[in-house]
Parts: structure tokens; C-alpha cells; sequence
């Protein structure tokens, strides 16, 4: 269930809660549990108050590579670690 979840950002670019949860098959408190373990794992790096996802992101400098996946306050960022972990760098080391 996690690599699903971690699949389901990296691969398919799902940045919402709601939609990656129903996708995975869980329930959104569930959700929350599998992105602690993927910050634990260190496949996410979260940073609080990483930006205000309120303002419109076509102005925001990190809009091409901005990876977040809640509006609690907290951005989360795939690591390196976590796009091999779901598949993305297959040529790369793991």
C-alpha cells in the first residue's frame, strides 16, 4: 500500500488527498498514516509552511516542481530516494 500511494504521486502526478486515497483504495485518515511512513522512510521530505498553496501557482518560482500533496500547512517533496522506491529512476541506482 505504500508504494501504490508513493506510485500514485510520483508516476501519475495525483497531488490531492482525497483522489490518491480513493485510487489506493483507503480511507483518508489511513492516508495520513502512509505519508508519516513515507516521511519516516525518508521517500518524503515535508516542510512546514513550505508555501501558501492558496495564492495561484502560475506566479510561484516552484511551480514546475512543486510536489504538494496536502493544504494542512505542510508541503511534501518526493525524495530521490522515494522516485526509485516507486520506479522512476530504473537506470539509476536504488
Amino acid at each position: 500500500m505504500i508504494k501504490k500511494v508513493l506510485e500514485l504521486i510520483v508516476s501519475e502526478g495525483i497531488l490531492d488527498k482525497k483522489e490518491i486515497a480513493r485510487r489506493a483504495g483507503i480511507q483518508a485518515e489511513t492516508l495520513d498514516d502512509v505519508i508519516r511512513l513515507l516521511v519516516e522512510r525518508g521517500y518524503l521530505r515535508a516542510e512546514k509552511d513550505g508555501c501558501d498553496i492558496e495564492s495561484s501557482c502560475s506566479g510561484c518560482h516552484n511551480a514546475a516542481g512543486c510536489d504538494i500533496i496536502t493544504n494542512t500547512g505542510h508541503v511534501f517533496y518526493v525524495t530521490e530516494k522515494g522516485k526509485a522506491y516507486a520506479g522512476m529512476n530504473r537506470g539509476g541506482k536504488r
